[in-house]
């Protein structure tokens, strides 16, 4: 599914990435569960392209259904990873961050682990760090629903790669649900720093990209959650 002229939306089984498409390479953003890696290489031969033109993978956060795929897409394509310091810990575990109740956690670190990425292929991000796609890529750090989480916002397209920072549920911007939140007022601290960029497209790691909504429908949802800070 395009949802930009040059971004695509890959729907996984249990998480969306997305594909940014240049001239000088590709890029993802995230990389869906294990064995997921298909969706991608099927996508990139519809649109005319190799897997060797994929030269960079963003992770949002460490999340199995979020980096899954990502050592079996890395080894396909060389590409090299980004992610945030703690994000790179995880991944080169295989292991997903702490964010579940506790029998979940438990059952998550004992059952779903997912192919670790070499430390080689990880380069580390920092909040406020730019990258050279859709006009800037600013990474921004956007803890709360774990503590590796990054988002990616392109000022000049007003597209934001939301991650799990913020979703999508029936046509309106929510936030992660709190039972699977690990700090919650960084989380809503997150989402109100997101809203504020009032990016025309919110694409999100669950639900359906948003890029109906107005102003108001942004204001609205940043009111709420400044409101439950108090």
């Amino acid at each position: 599914m395009r949802i930009q002229p040059d971004v695509f939306l890959i729907r996984g089984k249990a998480s969306n990435f997305y594909l940014c498409v240049a001239e000088d390479g590709l890029t993802l953003i995230d990389a869906g569960m294990p064995k997921e890696q298909q969706s991608l290489f099927d996508l990139l031969d519809q649109l005319g392209h190799q897997p060797s033109q994929l030269i960079r993978i963003l992770i949002t956060h460490a999340d199995i259904d979020h980096a899954g795929s990502l050592a079996a897409i890395q080894s396909a394509t060389g590409a090299t990873v980004y992610a945030s310091e703690q994000a790179a810990i995880y991944l080169r575990e295989g292991k997903s961050p702490d964010h579940l109740p506790r029998l979940m956690q438990w059952f998550s670190n004992t059952f779903f682990k997912y192919q670790p990425v070499p430390t080689s292929c990880i380069k580390i991000l920092s909040d406020g760090d730019e990258l050279p796609v859709l006009g800037g890529l600013e990474a921004l750090a956007t803890p709360g629903h774990t503590a590796d989480h990054f988002s990616f916002y392109s000022a000049s397209r007003g597209i934001l790669f939301a991650g799990d920072a913020l979703n999508t549920r029936n046509g309106r911007i929510q936030r992660t649900p709190k039972r699977i939140t690990a700090d919650e007022d960084m989380a809503n601290l997150s989402a109100i720093g997101l809203l504020k960029l009032t990016p025309a497209t919110v694409a999100c790691g669950h639900g359906d990209p948003l890029s109906n909504h107005t102003v108001d429908d942004l204001m609205a949802f940043f009111n709420e959650l400044r409101q439950s800070e108090h």
